[in-house]
């Protein structure tokens, strides 16, 4: 495969290159020099650092401070509202709360941009489909890992049905340890619902309300995870030591893993590849970059964002595992020859369904993982009390 890793400093090339072309105008309007924060959760690749640093670089008179606020589902809302900030980097999940809160102002994607459908539809205000709550600066969805040990051999994509019943060569979040962990679970789930029943989820985020329809879409788990079939892990860092550690077939985890699976796993003995595949639905994910509503430099914040979240910056992302959003940046030929696997991205992403989105998410969240937590680990039947409750949280 191409050398994804030095292609990464050919197109960061690239990047500052076109920076220098479109600096100077922006630059000479500016009477007094701004700092602009930038509050977010965790950056496990570098990517988006680098790229605030590119834009810190040439832009002098408007840089960014980015601020790290560890968080969870729960309470991503309360600890980012806490910190004062310019730009919101958002889990797509949270945007509908705070747009009902009218803490996010709407604005403009950058010019060239086509938003893969489901990733503009979360992000889009309602009465005006052309702005934007937050502009999308990654997207993301549930991938299946595998190894591959002879590329001789046929190898077709599994089915997920296959692969959860199969003696302990998989691997997902389908566990938690508490609330940094509990969203990955309910991500896990609902994705092997999905498997069973395409409906229970749909492509707005509309959830079934039907007991029968959930009891049985999680009938096929309860019993793989009853008949010890699935090495069960809770959090994407402890499912990627699962998989490394003890050679596992397959793992279900996000495409931003990729790179450093990919890395590690090719050094083994017995290991000529790892590819990503399909699942039969993923659930949508990814982030967004919103102005925060008392902001006093809204021009400054949006132009970083649109830096942030254009084409050339799509394409280093992608060199880091994350999931473009622009239809532009798969059917770039730079990012396709750098990231092979961008056409399975892509129609995953088109597939995937997103979790509710509501302002109440979190409560529903909250309902869901304590109920079929209950249910695949303690025995506890699906009663009419799950539906109710979110019901109840997404009123």
């Amino acid at each position: 495969m191409p050398d994804l890793y030095s292609r990464r400093s050919f197109i960061a090339g690239a990047l500052t290159a076109g920076m220098l072309s479109s600096t100077a105008g922006y630059l000479f309007t500016r009477r007094a020099p701004v700092t602009l924060t930038l509050v977010t959760g965790v950056d496990n690749t570098g990517g988006r650092n680098l790229l605030i640093n590119l834009w810190n670089r040439f832009h002098p008179d408007v840089t960014v401070e980015v601020v790290t606020v560890n968080s969870s589902t729960q309470d991503q809302y309360d600890k980012f509202v806490s910190t004062p900030a310019d730009i919101y980097n958002l889990d797509v999940i949270h945007i509908p709360r705070f747009a009902a809160r009218e803490r996010i102002t709407p604005l403009r994607p950058p010019d060239g941009i086509t938003l893969l459908p489901p990733v503009q539809r979360v992000s889009q205000v309602r009465e005006d489909a052309a702005q934007l709550w937050a502009v999308p600066f990654n997207t993301d969805v549930g991938m299946l890992f595998r190894r591959v040990t002879d590329k001789t051999v046929a190898d077709p994509e599994p089915t997920l049905d296959t692969v959860i019943a199969g003696n302990r060569q998989f691997t997902g979040q389908l566990n938690t340890e508490g609330s940094v962990t509990d969203e990955a679970f309910v991500i896990n789930v609902l994705e092997q619902a999905l498997a069973q029943d395409r409906t229970i989820l749909d492509e707005r985020g509309v959830v079934s309300t039907s007991l029968g329809q959930w009891q049985r879409a999680l009938r096929p788990l309860a019993e793989a995870l009853r008949g010890n079939r699935i090495v069960t892990a809770a959090g994407e860092e402890n499912t990627n030591a699962a998989f490394t550690k003890d050679t596992l077939r397959y793992m279900r985890n996000w495409p931003v893993w990729y790179p450093a699976i990919d890395r590690g796993e090719r050094e083994k003995a017995g290991t000529v590849a790892i590819r990503l595949g399909r699942l039969p639905i993923g659930i949508l994910g990814g982030q967004g970059l919103a102005i925060a509503e008392s902001s006093e430099h809204r021009e400054e914040a949006q132009a970083v964002i649109h830096f942030l979240t254009g084409m050339p910056a799509q394409k280093l992302l992608a060199t880091y595992g994350f999931a473009p959003t622009a239809q532009e940046a798969y059917n770039d030929p730079e990012a396709r020859a750098a990231v092979p696997h961008l056409d399975i991205v892509r129609s995953a992403v088109e597939d995937a369904h997103p979790r509710p989105m509501h302002a109440g998410y979190a409560d529903f969240a909250r309902v869901f993982r304590q109920h079929t937590y209950d249910y695949l680990y303690r025995r506890v039947e699906l009663t009419d009390g799950f539906v109710e409750g979110m019901q109840r949280a997404l009123q």
